[in-house]
């Protein structure tokens, strides 16, 4: 049975009530945790149970708060003694500083707390006792990027607050193009930097960040390590990813297509949209960024090639381009770039978009009758359209000043704790999959969600990406306004793709 209490996260007042409790202004909280033999200063119990989230025990899920939480960055910790009702319980290894964010205290209903560790739940808990080097480390400096990025901010406020580290964090639109920028003029790099998988190449060729293979990563999604992974090394964790979706307007696709849907079924709801008088379908035709899905779905092997390019004349492409070709001419499919396509979708001109998850927190706030679908399926190969995973991540600078904190930080944030909350927040699909589990009684769009994960495709971190991106949006406009025809556009594509990869 799970232990839950659904609705969204709220952030900003609650840490000035994190404070005032911090400062002594309110009653004590239930149980004692000291430090090296010092008292830690606690939240009130009030405050202290308001503080958390769903998070994995015996029962399934319910209310809990990491232990990591409630401590300053150590640099290792060797011994924990917990006291609960009359009994002691000892942990004493050399992984227990790492261990800690796995550590949960649980508020019961009876106005205690039990302590539940290593599947065991220790109940009535008075203190806990922990022996450990604290890293006494200057200000972490961290910059943030993308959506969401006020809530970013709170959630490591909440950290800062509870843990007592100093944390600087920096809005900063470009973080590729200005952490670079700060390389090439001997300017010191912020602590953490959050970058996307497809960028992470120029900053391995810079030399700018240090591996993390050293954090544990089980929790974490593989396709999101996949993403952040170049020889064999990690180099940035995975904090939440995006998918793309078909969102339709339920008024003029009142039926919601079936979890089996194919591609015959698309055309089919495009054609009752077009009897309405409206456009049946549309999304961004120039952009190889929707392209790769159907080339996948269509038979494409992968995205990469065992040379770190793209190839742009596969089958599957050519497959996928006469299909999107058939169905312009057919009427059914509008080519059009994001902004028009958003308008008219939001208007009501459009019964079908692909767009990214990214899009549900505006269309819910807008009042948008809409829903989403996951990508159907190619008859004739028996492949899923597979949608992108556009993950973003934290990665740490190979000259951090204070690595610990970083490190500690890294591990926070990759948490259940702070991925639920942002995930909730901005609609966003968590790189921790138990947070992702534990969001499946809340979110609506869970199942659809998840069905995009399962069959989506990593955006690949190499340069070849980028480079087949660049190159396909010319021929894609070629292709589509008639200028090329296909074969002679990918053939062109595919000479230019591999003119640059000689060139690296």
């Amino acid at each position: 049975m799970d232990r839950r209490t659904p609705g969204p996260f709220r952030f900003g007042a609650v840490f000035l009530v994190i404070a005032m409790a911090l400062a002594g202004i309110s009653s004590l909280s239930a149980f004692e945790l000291n430090l090296n033999g010092t008292s830690r200063s606690l939240p009130d119990e009030v405050t202290l149970r308001g503080l958390c989230y769903l998070v994995p025990t015996d029962l399934g899920y319910e209310q809990g708060l990491a232990l990591s939480e409630l401590l300053p960055p150590l640099i290792d910790a060797w011994k924990l003694e917990c006291l609960h009702g009359k009994t002691t319980r000892l942990w004493q290894d050399e992984t227990l500083a790492e261990r800690l964010k796995g550590f949960f205290l649980i508020p019961s209903e009876k106005g205690t707390w039990d302590f539940y560790a290593d599947g065991t739940r220790h109940k009535d808990l008075r203190s806990l006792s922990i022996h450990g080097d604290r890293a006494e480390e200057g200000e972490l400096e961290v910059w943030l990027s993308w959506e969401g990025v006020p809530e970013l901010k709170t959630e490591l406020e909440r950290w800062s607050m509870l843990s007592g580290a100093k944390i600087r964090a920096v809005d900063v639109p470009d973080t590729r193009a200005k952490f670079l920028a700060t390389l090439r003029g001997g300017g010191r790099p912020p602590d953490l930097v959050m970058i996307q998988s497809d960028n992470l190449a120029d900053f391995l060729s810079a030399q700018a960040l240090q591996p993390l293979d050293r954090i544990e990563t089980g929790e974490l999604s593989a396709k999101g390590k996949e993403a952040f992974r170049i020889g064999e090394r990690l180099w940035a964790l995975p904090f939440y990813f995006d998918s793309q979706l078909v969102f339709y307007n339920t008024r003029l696709v009142p039926e919601a297509p079936r979890d089996d849907w194919t591609l015959d079924d698309l055309e089919r709801i495009a054609d009752s949209v077009a009897a309405k008088g409206r456009t049946p379908l549309s999304w961004n035709l120039y952009s190889a960024y929707w392209l790769l899905s159907f080339a996948s779905g269509f038979g494409k092997a992968s995205i990469s090639d065992p040379d770190g390019g793209v190839r742009p004349d596969d089958p599957g492409t050519k497959r996928a381009l006469a299909w999107m070709l058939d169905m312009i001419k057919s009427g059914r499919i509008a080519a059009l770039e994001r902004d028009a396509m958003m308008a008219r979708f939001a208007s009501g001109e459009i019964g079908m978009i692909l767009s990214g998850s990214y899009s549900i927190p505006e269309f819910e706030r807008i009042g948008l009758p809409f829903a989403v679908a996951p990508y159907p399926r190619v008859v004739s190969t028996g492949r899923p359209v597979a949608p992108l995973l556009d993950f973003k991540g934290f990665a740490m600078s190979r000259s951090s000043r204070s690595p610990v904190s970083a490190q500690r930080l890294l591990e926070h944030l990759s948490g259940i704790g702070a991925q639920q909350r942002f995930a909730a927040a901005l609609s966003k699909i968590p790189a921790n999959e138990k947070a992702w589990e534990a969001a499946r009684g809340s979110n609506r769009y869970h199942r659809q969600l998840s069905r995009s994960a399962e069959i989506g495709l990593v955006i690949p971190p190499g340069p070849g990406y980028a480079t087949y991106k660049n190159i396909m949006w010319k021929m894609l406009r070629f292709i589509f306004s008639g200028v090329m025809e296909p074969d002679k556009a990918l053939a062109e594509a595919r000479r230019l793709i591999d003119a640059n990869l000689r060139m690296k």
